[in-house]
């Protein structure tokens, strides 16, 4: 086997593979806080015979939603899913703790960092907004394995480097109408978009579980 059958795209498609990663993930019980933005999951064997480390690396996902249906999207500029739709998302970032130890950033706090950076929707909109988050941390995603394009600074990842993203959505819920606020794209997003929660399907999307968690959201908001 030849590493372009078991990595497409910088993202693992190997479902052995997928499978042994993804158990070390749930099986590390980080929670839905984790203290550490990055945590190591050893290392495996790939079908090429190359002994590669793996980490597990925390993210947040903003669901922003109005009172008329809408959310507010990103097309995706890299894999995975690039071209496609997606939530904005902000991995969490390692910072100082209050004893001086590096600990994670607040998932909350990388979710509300990031909306604005991906969408260019306001500060000001988001402090009034309400949000609750959105069930637990997920971390059987084995859809989104990717292989590090380079050193990720502040963090033990090396390129090459093999790593599984957790998230936690949060629903922020605004009762301004979402087609009437100003968006721009930046940072990963290719563009930003007001879309139609009812109209939107599966296949649109570049992340397979941001449609379940934008509907999850929904409910939550109510």
């Amino acid at each position: 086997m030849t590493s372009n059958t078991f990595i497409k795209d910088n993202i693992l498609v190997d479902p052995s593979m997928q499978t042994d990663i993804i158990r070390r993930a749930v099986d590390g019980n980080f929670g839905d806080n984790p203290n550490q933005a990055v945590h190591s999951l050893g290392t495996v064997k790939t079908p090429d015979g190359r002994e590669v480390a793996v980490h597990l690396r925390h993210a947040a996902d903003a669901v922003l939603l109005d009172d008329f249906g809408h959310v507010v999207l990103i097309t995706r500029k890299h894999n995975p899913g690039a071209g496609l739709k997606a939530l904005p998302r902000g991995f969490m970032d390692p910072v100082q703790g209050s004893g001086g130890a590096t600990v994670a950033e607040n998932s909350v706090t990388a979710a509300l960092r990031e909306a604005p950076e991906e969408t260019g929707i306001s500060k000001q909109l988001l402090e009034g907004a309400h949000i609750i988050p959105v069930g637990h941390r997920s971390y059987d995603r084995p859809f989104d394995i990717r292989v590090a394009w380079g050193d990720i600074p502040g963090t033990d990842i090396k390129k090459g480097d093999f790593f599984a993203v957790s998230t936690q959505a949060f629903c922020v819920k605004t009762r301004q109408d979402l087609l009437r606020v100003s968006l721009k794209a930046g940072d990963d997003a290719k563009w930003v978009l007001v879309a139609k929660i009812s109209s939107l399907t599966p296949d649109e999307f570049g992340v397979a579980d941001h449609l379940t968690m934008i509907r999850a959201a929904q409910i939550a908001g109510h």
